[in-house]
């Protein structure tokens, strides 16, 4: 049964069950065409911001719905909040400081994390881009890549995030990390699906329901410049089904929404390095 997004879960302390999409068989995908992980899947995006206000409204203007900040997570402890957008198989993240003093103190110490380059990215070139995954059947032992281990006072005390190691050390390409079981989004096949919501959170089904047609993310691409295109979570990421990093002249970042069936896009650089097709 589907309760309510996690993302007000953090903010109102209540429970979350996730459901994950049907993976396809082998038989199902051409593996030699398609991008296939069998133990990795997107969960959700985030994109580092100055401004979050004029972030969203980018987003507000073209016709998405916003989770209401007064129900948009405050991460405790780390510094850094969030504004939100919902879809129907994962999620969009715009995430800031906060409080430039906790996040200080964070990154003093967890120095293997790479929250204050990503921050800094208009200072620094990195990437502001960050890929949120989930593992199959929450094995950590089926993460490809070297990894940290990251708790954090908003979290339960057996849950923890697990960072790539080189998101640090290779500013060029996304952030990559792997959520606890928790902290993964809800997803559904169909806005009927929203129905499994319970009544008493009925108001979150707003959140899904947006002006502008959009449903699924059906595509993303993320790209950078000089990035090196062989490291071990490059490579893992895009071995992933429907999405792509690659080499470009700047760092942007394409989402393409029920296969651009509408056949509209829009470019909302250079407030939000970002583009949608929907």
């Amino acid at each position: 049964m589907h309760k309510l997004p996690h993302i007000i879960v953090l903010a109102l302390c209540l429970g979350l069950n996730s459901c994950g999409n049907k993976k396809k068989t082998e038989s199902e995908v051409d593996l030699s065409t398609q991008h296939v992980s069998t133990d990795l899947q997107v969960d959700h995006l985030n994109i580092w911001v100055k401004s979050p206000k004029t972030a969203k409204k980018k987003l507000t203007d073209i016709g998405f719905t916003s989770v209401p900040d007064s129900l948009s997570a405050i991460h405790k402890g780390q510094g850094t909040a969030g504004r939100y957008f919902y879809f129907l198989n994962n999620y969009l993240e715009l995430i800031f400081v906060y409080d430039q003093t906790e996040f200080e103190e964070n990154n003093s110490i967890n120095r293997d994390l790479d929250f204050t380059e990503r921050a800094n990215f208009d200072e620094n070139g990195a990437s502001p881009f960050s890929v949120a995954l989930k593992v199959k059947d929450y094995d950590v032992e089926k993460i490809p890549f070297k990894k940290v281990k990251y708790h954090q006072e908003w979290m339960n005390d057996s849950e923890s995030i697990y960072s790539a190691i080189n998101s640090k050390t290779n500013l060029k390409e996304p952030s990559i990390f792997i959520v606890y079981p928790e902290l993964e989004s809800d997803m559904f096949e169909t806005l009927f699906d929203l129905k499994n919501i319970p009544e008493e959170y009925a108001f979150a089904r707003a959140f899904y329901k947006h002006p502008n047609g959009a449903k699924k993310l059906t595509g993303i691409t993320i790209t950078s410049y000089d990035l090196d295109l062989e490291t071990e979570t490059v490579k893992a990421v895009n071995e992933i089904e429907n999405i792509t990093i690659t080499n470009g002249a700047e760092h942007v970042m394409e989402l393409t929404f029920d296969n651009n069936a509408q056949e509209k896009t829009f470019d909302l650089r250079p407030e939000l390095p970002l583009i949608i097709k929907i």
